[in-house]
């Protein structure tokens, strides 16, 4: 196996003997823009929980996205990895409140919406901008929220 092999990864993750019921961390230096894991290989910067999948599945990532079950970005656990779109992705952080504002603050915002606070204020006293309130009102983002 060459330096230059895929299957290096392993030697940085923590895979606790074994145990597919926990995460396997990645263990070496993270991307310092996004906290996540990567590695070059072949003059490629990929992320190494996808080069752990390709190598568990068999196949390549063909345009599709690594999902975490766990919603831990370092985990390179395959049984908490499954392929996906970056729609299934974007609707598992809707519906697991990983996309920055949790189901509460959408709640509360509704409710403020109904009790006549404009747009403006309730996107000022929350810190998010007048077009978030906007398509929340509209139900045209987190639709899932009731």
């Amino acid at each position: 196996m060459s330096d230059r092999s895929p299957h290096r990864v392993f030697k940085q993750i923590n895979m606790h003997e074994g145990n597919t019921d926990v995460c396997w961390e990645w263990t070496g230096t993270l991307n310092k823009k996004d906290s996540r894991p990567y590695i070059t290989i072949e003059k490629k910067r990929r992320p190494v929980y996808v080069i752990v999948l390709e190598l568990y599945t068999g196949g390549q990532s063909d345009g599709r996205v690594a999902r975490h079950s766990c919603d831990n970005p370092i985990c390179c656990n395959p049984h908490h990895l499954s392929w996906g779109s970056n729609q299934d992705n974007s609707n598992d952080m809707i519906d697991r409140d990983r996309h920055g504002m949790p189901a509460t603050v959408v709640r509360n915002i509704r409710k403020l919406l109904k009790n006549g606070k404009t747009h403006n204020e309730i996107a000022e006293l929350y810190g998010c901008t007048r077009e978030t309130v906007t398509a929340i009102n509209n139900m045209r983002s987190h639709q899932k929220v009731e």
